[in-house]
């Protein structure tokens, strides 16, 4: 079982007797067997078959697409209960719970910070300060915990952080591994019964997946952790990107490193992902149980 990744643009995918056919005007054509294929990955400009999608759902085989600006994954969905969309929607009409709630997203996420900024041999971020307005204080924490990566990591080429586009591999690594933990994340916040629209810290609006924006912030310093870890132990290294007008990205022989590093890990994170969606869902309903008993 492997990961198919196709990252160039013009391919054609299709079902052809139970097999993937990959067509493309200047290669010869390819059949896999989808016995073989565990995640199939595209790029942008890039065409597949309704029959194909399909059938890898039917499969169970993991389908990724990449665009220069987020990452779209075949899933299978599982409904939510209403039960705990209205206890979403319970929380972001009530400005006190969801006050609480966003400063412990924001707690727990500079504590997972701290731990980063550890590992670069950096002082810890001060507590949050007491804020009408939670971004503020985010935007406060996040460029001191920029500038304590931009020393560690000045051979890089890290100044601070960007992303549209990445202009250095640190940034590259930071913005790829944000976008792939979209697709880890789905999953088990739809199979806990989220709805992944409807965030308390980020802004919900059109096609905004804000809860999911949210838990990232659970999980972005256990990302940040291991990307280091490649970098500090020379596993990637700038011979590993190439730069142009679009920005920076890995290459050919980057990639072959890291898919096979990330989809490994990703297997040892599974139980943590779901055991997080389960936690998530308790501490909302609690918080909303006790708004409601404070209330009375």
């Amino acid at each position: 079982m492997t990961t198919l990744l196709l990252d160039h643009p013009d391919y054609q995918l299709t079902l052809q007797d139970g097999l993937l056919h990959l067509a493309h005007p200047d290669l010869p054509s390819r059949l896999y067997s989808l016995g073989q294929i565990s995640r199939l990955m595209v790029g942008h400009g890039i065409t597949l078959s309704s029959d194909l999608l399909l059938k890898l759902a039917e499969r169970d085989i993991d389908f990724i697409a990449m665009g220069r600006r987020g990452c779209s994954h075949l899933c299978s969905l599982h409904h939510a209960p209403d039960s705990l969309r209205l206890s979403q929607y319970r929380a972001i009409t009530q400005p006190d719970c969801q006050q609480l709630l966003v400063r412990r997203l924001l707690n727990a996420r500079r504590h997972g910070q701290n731990r980063v900024l550890a590992q670069l041999g950096e002082p810890e971020l001060p507590p949050l300060k007491p804020l009408r307005h939670p971004m503020l204080a985010e935007a406060e924490l996040s460029q001191r915990y920029w500038q304590g990566w931009a020393r560690q990591l000045a051979g890089s080429g890290f100044a601070t952080r960007q992303r549209q586009p990445p202009r250095d591999p640190i940034n590259a690594l930071l913005s790829l591994t944000s976008t792939l933990e979209d697709s880890v994340l789905l999953p088990p916040l739809l199979a806990e019964g989220f709805d992944p629209q409807l965030g308390l810290h980020h802004v919900t609006g059109y096609r905004r997946p804000s809860l999911l924006l949210d838990i990232k912030e659970l999980t972005r310093a256990e990302l940040e952790s291991w990307l280091l870890h490649l970098w500090q132990s020379h596993t990637l290294t700038a011979n590993h990107f190439t730069t142009s007008d679009q920005g920076c990205r890995l290459t050919r022989a980057g990639q072959q490193i890291f898919y096979p590093l990330w989809f490994g890990w990703q297997k040892t994170r599974k139980p943590r992902l779901r055991q997080l969606a389960r936690v998530c869902r308790k501490v909302l309903e609690q918080t909303l149980q006790r708004e409601l008993h404070h209330d009375h």
